[in-house]
This record gives C-alpha cells, sequence and structure tokens, in this order.
C-alpha cells in the first residue's frame, strides 16, 4: 500500500442562505452570490470527495479505437467523441459570463483546463455527493481536477456519457476571470506553503538523509495534505492489525550460519516467471497523485530503472493506459482487480488488461466493502459530522476508502474464479488470503497463487497478519503447490528474508512506495530499492546465505 506534490484539496464552498430543492434533471437555487459565505466544513468534505476519481468510469475500459475492429459492445455507451452542444468537431466558445450565470441556474457548469462541462446529470453518479458538485458550480475547478484524475479523464473515449462537453472557455474580463477562480481558505493556503517549503528542502538536500524506508514514511507525512495523510496512514478500527503486520516479524529470530564464504551474493529471482533484481514488487496502493503530481507513473518508471515488478491498482490515479505508456519495452507489470457490481464493466477492464499487455491479474478477495477507516473518516468529520453510519450512502460526507469502495461487487465468490479464468489467459493470484483453508481452495480452483495479506490492516481489524497465515501453512505443508507471496507490514530488508526463509517466494511492498515517491517521485522509488537491495544483501551475507535458494527455516527461530 499501499502512494509527491501537495494535495490540493480545497474548493470555494458556499453556505445557501436560501432552501434549495434539488431532482436528478433540475437544480433550483434561490441564494444571491452576496449572501454565500465560505463554509470551511464543506472545503475539507469537498477535498475528500473530489480526491477519489470515480470508480464506476476508472474501472471503464478505455478502450483505443481500432478503425479495423468492430468496437467491443459492452462499450457500446461510451461516446466515440466529446460531446458537444453543436454536435460536430468545430471549436464552440463558451463566454465566461454565460458560464457565470449558471450559477443560480438549472444546470450546473463547470469549467476544467479551459473547457466547459455540463455536469447536471452527472450529480448523482458522482461517488463523493452531488453537493461538492454543486457548491463549485460555474467555477473553474481545474485546480481541484487536476491532481486527483487521470490526465486523460476528459479525452473523449473516457468521459462519462452523462458529461457533456460544451466547448472552450473565453474569458471576457478580468472581473469574470476572478469570480471563476476557486478561492481557498487561510489554513488551505498555510497548507500549501508548509508543503511546498518541505518539498523545496527536499530537493535542494536530496536524499542522504534518508537511511532506511522509515524515514520516507517520516518525510512523506510532512509532505502531505492532512486529508491525504489520513488516507494513506489510516487503518480499520483501532489499527491493531496494522500494527501487528510488523511487529510478527520482530518475534522470529535469525540463528546466523557462520565461516561461509559469503563476498558474492545475489538477491535476484524471478516472481511468475518474470526477473526481478530482488525478491519484491510494488503492491497495488490507490490514490498515488494525492501526493504526487505524476502519481503511479512515478513508480512505473522506477520499477523499471531498478528491475523489480509494479502491481497497479484498480483505483490507480493514472489510468491504465497512462502507466502502461510509461512502461519500458518488456517492463511486466501485473493488475490488481477490484470486481465491479456491473459485470460488463469489469468485463471491461479485463479486457484493457488483456488488450494493454500485462502480465498477471491479482484479485484482492479481502474487500467486498471498505473497512472503517476512522482517520480516513476524522479527516473530514471533524469539520462536517456524519449524518447517520460510515456505510450509509452520504454523498459528500463520505471517506477517501468509502467512497472508492461504492462499486466493488461484495457478491463475488469462489464461483466467479471460473467467470475469471474464462476472461483471461493471464496467471491469477488470489489477494487477501488470510487462513490455510483459503489457500487450499485457490489452490483446488486452480488459482496460480496466492497473496497472504490483510490488506495493509485497513479492512477487518485483529485478523491474521500475513506472516501468522505463511507459518501456519508451512506447518500443514508437505511439498509446495503453487506461488505464496506475502504483504503487510514489510519495512527491512531483514523482514523481507524471514518471510522467505518461511516459504514464501517474494513479498509486496505499498505504503512504502507511496511514502517514497511522495516525497521524491521516481528518484524516491529508485532510492527505495536500493535500500531493500542493501538490506537484503548484509541480511544474506551476515546470515550464511549467497543465494535466496540457500533460505531456510532452519535460519529463523520462533520467538513467541
Amino acid at each position: 500500500m499501499p502512494t509527491f506534490s501537495p494535495l490540493r484539496a480545497a474548493a470555494l464552498n458556499f453556505r445557501i442562505s436560501a432552501t434549495r430543492s434539488i431532482s436528478r434533471r433540475r437544480l433550483t437555487t434561490h441564494a444571491s452570490s452576496s449572501t454565500r459565505k465560505i463554509d470551511q466544513r464543506l472545503i475539507i468534505a469537498g477535498g475528500v470527495a473530489l480526491a477519489v476519481p470515480t470508480y464506476m468510469y476508472l474501472t471503464r475500459a478505455k478502450l483505443d479505437y481500432q478503425p479495423d475492429t468492430v468496437p467491443d459492445k459492452v462499450n457500446s455507451d461510451v461516446p466515440d467523441q466529446v460531446h458537444s452542444s453543436k454536435g460536430g468537431k468545430e471549436v464552440n466558445k463558451i463566454g465566461s459570463r454565460e458560464v457565470l450565470e449558471k450559477k443560480d441556474g438549472d444546470e450546473v457548469w463547470v469549467v476544467i483546463n479551459g473547457e466547459v462541462y455540463n455536469v447536471t446529470e452527472f450529480l448523482d453518479e458522482h461517488p463523493g455527493g452531488r453537493e461538492i458538485i454543486e457548491n463549485n458550480g460555474s467555477k473553474d475547478v481545474s485546480y481541484i481536477f487536476n491532481p486527483r484524475h487521470p490526465s486523460d479523464q476528459l479525452q473523449p473515449e473516457n468521459l462519462p456519457p452523462s458529461v457533456i462537453h460544451l466547448g472552450q472557455l473565453e474569458i471576457e474580463s478580468a472581473y469574470e476571470k476572478e469570480q471563476l477562480a476557486v478561492k481557498i481558505s487561510k489554513s488551505e493556503e498555510d497548507e500549501q506553503n508548509r508543503i511546498k517549503q518541505k518539498r523545496q528542502e527536499y530537493e535542494e538536500k536530496g536524499l542522504g538523509s534518508i537511511v532506511n524506508m522509515r524515514d520516507f514514511e517520516v518525510a512523506a507525512e510532512e509532505l502531505c495534505s492532512k486529508v491525504a495523510w489520513a488516507y494513506y496512514a489510516s487503518a480499520a478500527d483501532d489499527e491493531i492489525t496494522k500494527n501487528e503486520n510488523n511487529s510478527d516479524y520482530k518475534k522470529i529470530r535469525f540463528r546466523p550460519r557462520v565461516l561461509r564464504p559469503v563476498k558474492e551474493v545475489d538477491t535476484s529471482t524471478k516472481i511468475l516467471g518474470y526477473d526481478s533484481t530482488i525478491p519484491l514488487w510494488i503492491s497495488p496502493a490507490a490514490m498515488a497523485k494525492l501526493g504526487h503530481p505524476d502519481g503511479e507513473v512515478n513508480l512505473t518508471k522506477g520499477a523499471a530503472s531498478t528491475g523489480i515488478i509494479q502491481c497497479i491498482s484498480s483505483f490507480a490515479s493514472c489510468s491504465v493506459e497512462e502507466i502502461t505508456s510509461a512502461r519500458t519495452s518488456n517492463q511486466p507489470l501485473f493488475f490488481q482487480l477490484y470486481v465491479n457490481s456491473k459485470r460488463h464493466l469489469a468485463e471491461e477492464v479485463i479486457s484493457k488488461v488483456n488488450r494493454l499487455g500485462l502480465n498477471a491479474i491479482l484479485l484482492t478477495v479481502d474487500a467486498p466493502i471498505g473497512g472503517k477507516r476512522e482517520r480516513d473518516i476524522r479527516a473530514k468529520g471533524e469539520f462536517e459530522a456524519p449524518k447517520t453510519d460510515a456505510f450509509d450512502k452520504q454523498g459528500e460526507t463520505k471517506g477517501v476508502a468509502e467512497a472508492i469502495f461504492s462499486a466493488v461487487d461484495p457478491d463475488l465468490n469462489w464461483k466467479d474464479l471460473k467467470w475469471l479464468k474464462e476472461k483471461t489467459k493471464l496467471p491469477i493470484i488470489i489477494k487477501g488470503v488470510q487462513t490455510v483453508e483459503d489457500a487450499v481452495q485457490a489452490y483446488k480452483l486452480g488459482a496460480d497463487g496466492v497473496i497472504l495479506s490483510n490488506h495493509g490492516g485497513r479492512q477487518l481489524d485483529t485478523t491474521a497478519t500475513g506472516l501468522s497465515t505463511l507459518l501456519e501453512i508451512r506447518e500443514k505443508e508437505n511439498e509446495r503447490k503453487f506461488s505464496i507471496f506475502v504483504d503487510g507490514g514489510i519495512w527491512r530488508g531483514t523482514d523481507v528474508v524471514k518471510a522467505l526463509c518461511l516459504g514464501a517466494d517474494a513479498v509486496g511492498v505499498g505504503r512504502g512506495f507511496l511514502f517514497a515517491q511522495t516525497v521524491a517521485g521516481v528518484q524516491g522509488v529508485e532510492h527505495a530499492v536500493k535500500i531493500f537491495e542493501s538490506e537484503i544483501q548484509s541480511t544474506m551475507r551476515l546470515l550464511g546465505a549467497n543465494k535466496l535458494e540457500d533460505l531456510r527455516p532452519s535460519m529463523v527461530d520462533i520467538v513467541n
């Protein structure tokens, strides 16, 4: 996990003094601009809501147009060209005065990157709720939109059918330009200045002060907004499992063998048949753009230059097309799949994964709903109290995690593994296995492997750690049946080596790489890999092992 420039999560939101009567197709607003006031609570709530790319559209297959092929039937509702009020390809100019006049009208218009959009019909489809969009009607929301959406989100083939592109904005006066601008609160401005100053400090002094992965964590907190950090650092309930994910590794003691020649050491391995310089991959972690404008592309480029493998999150803030465009020739990329309740959308995602040449699918099974991540909830709850319980549809009061899980199929079951195997020839790894029984079931039903994981402690609190499940499997395993990976709580090279001694083929790290790219983009990812590689090598030498195949259960002892 777990994914920087500062999250720009502010929006200009107003308190409407008159009663608003709203339906899906018609919005009526009776308050004049002179009666509107900045509502600090909605500012933060708005940042949370718009920080979440719309899941149903990010997971929709944005199929490239191929003139010599017939478009997929399931994708027939995605327009071939940008919606236009004039229906043609000519450039339509929309004056700033006309946009501002919609503020108190029946429709909701917004400006993004110099283009004007009618989002009236999209309001109820927005997982973060309609109110945040309504309160930013007739505003240039580029400042809010860009840091948390794929750069190709508004391309014709990716635009939701309910969003109508009207044309290019034409500024008619300096006054109107000022009225269109999103204004921010003093506290948010102070936060931005703090982050900017901290980032400049790291750019000037470099990464010499970052000597381990926990250093990245400390630095990343200084470079994140309050909302972004709440999402990245949060875990379920009391965060017991999140903490035990790492503390369990401390209960394993090494039994080093001495007087062995260890001048040469080889940390390279194969993961699902693909070369990796170390037995570690980048676990899928959502919303990397919450911290750095290049988001997941940083992870892709860093993985390529260091020779490790990245797994793309279904909730990545960069599109899969952006990420695959950044990959080097023959660079392996895995894809983490959440299955959408609307199966035709899930099938489109799988079709896109096949078409773009990704190399494996990690089917995530431990998140039928989002866990109760209280830091995430409080990040906006202190400004606007939840209207009901945490898991109701609450519009703008949703936390980031709750909103992004809103479209995941809670009825996904073992029978669906057959369905997935019919849709792809790629290796399928079951991610989120927490018991021996489910590991065995995955093997019997033809999965290519499992990831022993509790979602970084972000789902059900007080569950088994990946390491403890590995120990349980180790006790019962007579022979290796298929690939077994572990993630969660891995912060040191010693943690990696302990997992391999106990039978893991490789491990995944999510949060650590999110924090690394937060601090220094691609260079941060590269530095993180060097830290892990150095620590793994030194651990193996001191343990008496020259290559990964030398690691044995006899090299460790379980304290408790």
